[in-house]
């Protein structure tokens, strides 16, 4: 058996992702909540279905809360991937660059879509990311550290590459 989605849930405060792996007999569930300047965040693995009480109750003992909106260069605490690929596109429309065809050639045996592009960014602007008005190389040099962060690398260089031309 496959691991399949339990549940996906967004609303204006929170976002709740459950997935069971029948394997593992194990379901892991992935939580934002918004709050003030910052999301807590969570990825808690569980024997059992839980209930969106007990997510948010574990949500809030594990005590991550990430600085919202985020900004370039933040550290990384498992929260920041959508917002750190929307800084991304945002470079690369800054570049005048294709962030699919960068994408492509950074993971060529991967696909990324327009689609899944466009739904990253809108879950990044729900969690809060800055817009970024004054692309300097400064602030360049961060969006890269950023995708480092997140374990992008060969994105990153590709990117880096790309801008350096």
């Amino acid at each position: 058996m496959t691991s399949g989605f339990i549940w996906d849930e967004l609303t204006d405060t929170y976002s709740i992702t459950v997935i069971e792996f029948p394997r593992d007999k194990e379901y892991v569930a992935e939580v934002f909540i918004k709050d003030d300047g910052f999301v807590w965040y969570c990825v808690k693995r569980y024997a059992f279905l839980p209930t969106k009480s007990i997510i948010f109750r574990d949500t809030y003992a594990m005590k991550c809360k990430s600085p919202r909106p985020y900004k370039p260069g933040q550290t990384c605490d498992g929260s920041i991937t959508a917002p750190v690929l929307h800084l991304y596109a945002q470079m690369c429309k800054a570049v005048q660059s294709d962030p699919i065809a960068l994408y492509s050639k950074a993971y060529e045996d991967s696909i990324f879509t327009k689609e899944q592009l466009a739904e990253i960014t809108r879950f990044a602007e729900w969690q809060g990311v800055e817009i970024i008005y004054d692309w300097n190389s400064s602030v360049m040099d961060l969006v890269l550290e950023s995708l480092h962060e997140i374990n992008y690398h060969q994105l990153a260089n590709v990117l880096d590459e790309y801008i350096s031309i």
